[in-house]
């Protein structure tokens, strides 16, 4: 989610300055890309479990987004193509807060089977 909300404050930025001269679009670095730089770190319950090694931290890094075309000002942000992200930023967090609440509904409902 932290990424999602990263993207869509970075496709918000760059349409509030799409009349901005000079202005360079900015992307965030795909997801997938941000997934292969990261491992997860791991917690130690126990002090017989292994301990975990040490791992980085999720850095969620921008990046210069390819523009379709360049305006008259040297600006090359493209409303349809922020739309697009926006859109598909949108349909991703409906994925996951949709696959949350069904993980809760099952959680809830193991709990009252047991209880």
């Amino acid at each position: 989610m932290d990424w999602l909300a990263l993207r869509q404050s970075v496709v918000a930025s760059n349409v509030a300055n799409a009349n901005t001269p000079g202005y360079r679009a900015k992307e965030v670095r795909p997801f997938e890309d941000t997934m292969e730089m990261t491992s997860l770190d791991l917690v130690r319950t126990s002090q017989l479990h292994m301990a975990p090694v040490q791992g980085g931290s999720t850095d969620f890094r921008l990046r210069a987004a390819e523009g379709w075309d360049r305006s008259l000002s040297n600006n090359d942000v493209t409303i349809e193509a922020e739309l697009i992200k926006a859109g598909e930023s949108s349909r991703m967090m409906a994925l996951d807060t949709g696959l949350t609440r069904m993980f809760h509904r099952m959680v809830l409902s193991s709990l009252k089977v047991s209880a």
